[in-house]
């Protein structure tokens, strides 16, 4: 009997019924398998195993180096999938692996096999290798079939083993320290405090930005130019507010520019383009999961932004005729040459993220995702665009404006791909020397502003530059960010957030550094290359951890403190007697929460709260006063109000 092992249950079907030519019978249960013949398909839930500490570590108030050298055991996770495939296993010849290729997928194939070699030591293993779940894709896949990498899962493994030691060590440090546990306790991790601190670190450039006014002079010409002059000269701003006369062209220059293509989709830009139209990483990931589950694209996790010239280009627009796209794939299907722009980044197990197959009656969000894709490989595979960019200089009573116009020649790829916007402005034919009569003069007084916070797209980028994380790895960490409520959903950083950090930087800065998680990175890459064992690896992570344990455990009072008073965020000024401030209060004799004054019991002011869901303090206050906002989290359900019941 052949065994296939797939990642999830949609892959097991979908490939189940390739294999099969749809002959395949699917045999309900928990998990479903499917069978033709004399084979067997079983779809996984993900990792089976889990790796923990003993029971006697299992006390926050551990000795945290103990901890830290303590032997990891495996758990088994999903204890029903554990048992069908122990079932399955000891019948089989052959277990094929077809999980995702890459170190995740690697490493939930190894413990599928290590689950079936316990029943079946004999069994031989095989590999199924692929980046599109299509006919030709799989077929192509079980008829070349390979070895398991065991580096790619080793290097998987160390990173979960890494993870749990410096996440529970930190955790546990913080929490400790300062008494917070139980629901209360402050979430750490090697690559999430990192992360926030990046993300605090911009919030903190914005606090300290001083904006300064400045007026903005727009000039309406008769013949249709607006012409503008920034100032933060006052005088001069009210002179040309009651301005009338003339404009002088001063100097006109004209240039043709050439933009190319953009570059295919790695992961990383595809994030970035995802969060531009308004999807944050974890949800663009996962929508892009299923698209690729169903056979509708590439698999989405790729540092590749170079099409493989195995890649059957001309076979994908075939598909995109029975699609809206007709016409646009139609065109690209009738040049003398297809050439795809490139990028730099090379990744020898997956392609670029593409289409795979033309896709009808997907739900809104899945559509609008997948028309990103699809418009995205056909901008990649079309010509350049041609611009015509105008400068003109203008003199108004002695001082210099500015007219600047852009016309789109030849559209090219612009056509192909909406997503990149360019403001087109078309200015009428003017000579040097020519005078023209002032229409109209608008003056608007301006502040600058301050930088711009991070967005989903711009945090993931920052993390790929720092190597913070993976391309599998970066969503999650976000996720684990605004769960834990040290952000908002639109990654704005709580009180928490800003405190907490800042007691880390000034206690125990390394655990915020992100330099020391690039470094283990660049090992756990060497741990995928074969070139450096695991134990190696997570031996020289100890030693790393060991050190920082060491060093803050010496400082855990002024730590613990300063966590406390970071914990302690209150709403804003009482409405009722100015005197104290709002804080959240849980009951000591019902457990309940509410709001209440600092200067009890002078003043009785309190607020109501819902008694259910997490609540996170905001940095953002309302318009109704100095009261910061509160967000309320029921399961993946986000509301924010303001806390003052006298709040319209």
């Amino acid at each position: 009997m052949k065994l296939i092992v797939c990642e999830k249950d949609i892959a097991a079907k979908r490939i189940a019924q390739i294999l099969s030519n749809n002959s395949a019978k699917m045999i309900r249960g928990n998990p479903n398998t499917y069978k033709w013949n004399n084979t067997h398909v079983i779809g996984l839930k993900g990792h089976i195993l889990n790796i923990d500490f003993s029971e006697s570590y299992k006390d926050w108030k551990t000795d945290l180096l103990g901890l830290i050298h303590s032997r990891l055991i495996k758990i088994r996770k999903q204890e029903q999938i554990i048992k069908k495939l122990e079932e399955l296993g000891k019948k089989a010849d052959e277990l094929i692996i077809a999980t995702d290729y890459d170190r995740e997928g690697e490493n939930i194939g190894v413990e599928a096999i290590e689950i079936v070699r316990n029943v079946n030591p004999k069994i031989k293993i095989k590999r199924a290798i692929f980046s599109a779940i299509t006919k030709e894709d799989i077929k192509n896949a079980f008829e070349n079939l390979r070895e398991v990498d065991f580096n790619l899962a080793n290097s998987a493994e160390a990173r979960k083993e890494i993870d749990l030691l410096w996440g529970a060590a930190l955790t546990r440090f913080l929490s400790t320290s300062s008494g917070y546990l139980g629901k209360s306790f402050l979430s750490a991790g090697r690559v999430q405090t990192p992360t926030l601190a990046l993300i605090v670190e911009k919030e903190k450039e914005r606090l300290k930005f001083k904006p300064e006014k400045y007026y903005e002079i727009d000039v309406e010409l008769e013949n249709g130019i607006i012409a503008s002059r920034k100032t933060k000269d006052k005088k001069e701003a009210e002179f040309f507010e009651k301005f009338s006369g003339y404009a002088t062209i001063e100097k006109i220059k004209q240039r043709k520019r050439t933009t190319n293509p953009p570059i295919p989709f790695n992961t990383t830009e595809y994030l970035r383009e995802a969060a531009n139209i308004g999807f944050s990483s974890p949800v663009a990931m996962s929508i892009a999961e299923t698209l690729y589950m169903n056979g509708l694209i590439s698999y989405p996790r790729t540092d590749n932004t170079i099409y493989p010239k195995t890649l059957k280009i001309k076979n994908i627009l075939k598909k995109l005729l029975n699609t809206k796209f007709k016409k646009l794939a139609e065109r690209i299907l009738n040049k003398k040459e297809i050439v795809p722009t490139k990028g730099k980044k090379i990744d020898k197990a997956h392609p670029p993220i593409h289409p795979t197959e033309a896709a009808k009656g997907l739900k809104q969000r899945e559509e609008k995702i997948y028309d990103l894709i699809v418009r995205r490989f056909l901008a990649t595979l079309s010509d350049p665009s041609e611009e015509k960019i105008t400068n003109i200089s203008l003199d108004i009573s002695g001082k210099e404006f500015k007219a600047n116009g852009l016309q789109i020649i030849k559209k090219g790829w612009r056509e192909f791909y909406p997503y990149s916007k360019v403001k087109i402005n078309i200015l009428p034919e003017v000579k040097e020397g020519e005078r023209i009569k002032i229409k109209n003069i608008k003056v608007e007084e301006k502040e600058t502003q301050p930088p711009k916070r991070y967005g989903y797209g711009g945090i993931v980028k920052k993390m790929e530059e720092l190597n913070l994380g993976t391309k599998a790895t970066r969503p999650g960490i976000l996720n684990k960010l605004v769960s834990r409520g040290y952000v908002s959903p639109n990654l704005i950083p709580s009180p928490l957030a800003m405190n907490v950090i800042d007691v880390i930087e000034k206690h125990a800065p390394m655990i915020a550094s992100h330099e020391m998680t690039s470094k283990l990175e660049e090992e756990m890459n060497k741990i995928a290359e074969g070139k450096k064992e695991k134990e190696e690896v997570t031996k020289e992570s100890i030693e790393d951890l060991e050190k920082i344990i060491k060093n803050v455990e010496k400082k855990k009072k002024e730590i613990g403190e300063g966590i406390r008073k970071a914990k302690t965020i209150d709403l804003g000024p009482c409405p009722k007697c100015k005197k104290g401030v709002m804080r959240i209060i849980r009951s000591k004799k019902t457990g309940k929460r509410f709001v209440a004054c600092s200067n009890y019991p002078e003043c009785k002011n309190t607020w109501p709260l819902p008694q259910k869901g997490k609540i996170i303090i905001l940095n953002e206050k309302c318009k109704c006063g100095d009261t910061r906002k509160i967000m309320l989290v029921f399961g993946k359900r986000k509301i924010t109000i303001c806390p003052n019941p006298e709040c319209d």
